[in-house]
């Protein structure tokens, strides 16, 4: 798997975390052999056993009812019934975390990890559901830095989507 990832906007993305913590930011990596236009409908991936403490720490923020609306926005359908496109899987930063643990893989090839994002970032991932691999991972810088900075930290995050 090649990711590719921009490198201004990682940048940014990385710096906004670490240096600028007022200023919503954002930045992803891609899988760049990836045909974005073909994903049309997307779900999220179900929390494991032993994640619902996760979960409930970022509900206090309404992670989900925004990306579900931002993805929405973006071009995306959400998949009610039936297999979607894509999964979408969302950490809070500063952590370790096992994506096989959530059902899927990154292929081994270099990504940002999630341990690397300080905690005020929100780390989304976006899945084929068909191969079970990640294809793009974005960051919403100090996304979670207050209930109020969700909202232009995932609309910033998004705006490169989808990738060209």
């Amino acid at each position: 798997m090649d990711l590719r990832v921009p490198a201004a906007a990682l940048a940014a993305a990385l710096l906004g975390c670490a240096t600028s913590p007022s200023v919503p930011d954002g930045g992803a990596s891609y899988r760049s052999t990836t045909d974005f236009s073909s994903y049309r409908t997307f779900d999220f991936v179900p929390v494991p056993p032993g994640e619902a403490r996760l979960e409930a720490s970022l509900g206090y923020y309404g992670v989900e009812g925004v990306l579900d609306r931002d993805l929405s926005a973006s071009g995306l359908a959400r998949s009610i019934a039936g297999t979607p496109d894509l999964y979408v899987a969302y950490y809070q930063g500063g952590r370790q975390v096992d994506v096989t643990a959530w059902g899927y893989r990154t292929s081994g090839d270099p990504v940002v990890e999630v341990v690397d994002v300080p905690s005020s970032c929100l780390v989304v991932d976006l899945v084929d559901a068909g191969t079970k691999v990640l294809v793009w991972r974005g960051i919403a810088t100090d996304a979670l830095s207050s209930p109020q900075a969700l909202d232009p930290a995932i609309r910033q995050m998004l705006q490169g989507w989808p990738p060209r």
